[in-house]
């Protein structure tokens, strides 16, 4: 789908559709399965909010990606360089312990391979349909080399070092950004990634061509991956470090507009940030923001944040529901098709 008018850079040449004039639909947590029964009995005797806000599923990858045509994904990921740190969560245990029969968990053991791990939380929200992050990049690529003619598929990625659970997850730091890097590019050429250094081009900073020259045209990158850095924090930080403008970097990060980094940006919120959200598009970034949150506006079947996320003209609208989910009501978020040849 086309953005509305304001979309657009007034002062950039109308050669072809450029890539922040694209809106797209995408999944909120794009791997999850709710847990199981005796997982959710555990997390709603601690945190009830927390159990409602899980409850959802959704399709593979794959399914997302040609059945419901969505062009942007969430990761969450956990480093686990030697394997196995994320094989055995309390949850599955205590259910052995007590002989409650649970569904299957990581039957092919990829939890004990080496490797970025792809999950909500360790122990108790721990069901996904991609165990690692190469197989979930394997699975999005495999679809790709099929229909070649996509717009940009986007990759947001979480990177998690923090859980309230008795897995204590490793942190990130340099070594850990070196194995995610190196783990896409094992997975997706860089010729076919969109990164920092092409969109900035001859440009000083990337926010000076996305506010000057803008982002590129869809046409010159069909068939490519944009890899997006969900985290404003510590994490970010150390990310940027070594490269503040994101030279030789892969993954574009969430900053503020005046950073020299500035090129897309997280308003999840497009009930308060909606005349934020219309400025950032208006100036020429891309942004995210989320049409729903934590299962309450399908449990209510309230429209009214899907409709503002829509008409903010943020780029990339984030649901739970891209279909709806009858236990709740007939809620579901859903835009035109991407431009793309049938």
């Amino acid at each position: 789908m086309s953005c509305p008018p304001a979309c657009g850079r007034a002062e950039a040449p109308r050669t072809g559709l450029r890539i922040n004039e694209l809106q797209l639909l995408g999944t909120h947590n794009s791997y999850h399965v709710a847990p199981d029964a005796f997982a959710m009995r555990l997390i709603a005797a601690a945190a009830p909010g927390e159990a409602a806000g899980v409850d959802c599923t959704q399709r593979p990858l794959t399914e997302q990606l040609g059945q419901l045509g969505l062009r942007h994904f969430e990761l969450d990921l956990f480093l686990d360089p030697h394997g196995g740190l994320f094989r055995r969560p309390a949850a599955m245990a205590m259910a052995a312990r007590t002989g409650v029969r649970v569904p299957p968990f990581d039957p092919a053991a990829r939890l004990a391979e080496p490797g970025i791990k792809v999950l909500h939380s360790p122990d108790f929200d721990f069901r996904t349909t991609a165990y690692t992050l190469a197989d979930g990049l394997q699975e999005i690529v495999r679809w790709s080399d099929d229909h070649r003619g996509h717009v940009p598929i986007f990759l947001l990625l979480e990177l998690k070092e923090s859980s309230f659970s008795p897995t204590r997850p490793l942190p990130w730091d340099a070594t850990g950004f070196a194995e995610l890097e190196r783990t896409i590019l094992q997975i997706v050429p860089r010729s076919r990634i969109l990164a920092p250094d092409d969109v900035r081009g001859d440009a000083a900073t990337l926010r000076e061509a996305v506010e000057g020259r803008g982002w590129p045209l869809v046409d010159a990158h069909r068939g490519k991956f944009v890899f997006l850095m969900d985290n404003e924090d510590a994490v970010r930080d150390s990310y940027l470090a070594k490269s503040p403008y994101q030279e030789e970097r892969l993954l574009f990060v969430s900053v503020s507009r005046d950073h020299p980094a500035a090129a897309w940006m997280k308003r999840n919120d497009p009930t308060t940030q909606f005349a934020e959200i219309a400025d950032l598009v208006e100036r020429g970034f891309l942004v995210r923001t989320r049409a729903d949150s934590g299962t309450r506006e399908a449990r209510a079947n309230d429209p009214r944040r899907r409709d503002q996320a829509i008409a903010s003209g943020a780029q990339l609208v984030s649901t739970d529901f891209p279909e709806p989910d009858r236990r709740f009501s007939a809620y579901r978020v859903a835009l035109p098709p991407p431009p793309e040849p049938r």
